[in-house]
């Protein structure tokens, strides 16, 4: 499974590493691993919710908002879209 640290998930979606750190520290996206090293690694997965972010930032939506929709347990990718 493909695994990306921070400037490479940064670089690939568009946005800032500082960006993904603030994800980080409110509980929006996670890192997939920490490494020994205290960097972050994000995996496809975390990618792929990233994408979901930046997409309803798009719409307008607030973090807080965001949070909510994905928090959800019966949230589905697929319907969301």
């Amino acid at each position: 499974m493909q695994t990306y640290t921070v400037k490479q998930l940064a670089d690939l979606a568009g946005v800032s590493r500082r960006t993904l750190h603030h994800y980080d520290e409110i509980g929006l996206l996670k890192p997939s691993n920490l490494g020994r090293n205290r960097y972050r690694y994000y995996d496809e997965g975390a990618a792929l919710q990233l994408q979901q972010i930046l997409f309803y930032r798009e719409l307008g939506l607030s973090l807080s908002e965001i949070q909510e929709i994905l928090r959800q347990p019966n949230f589905d990718v697929l319907q969301a879209l």
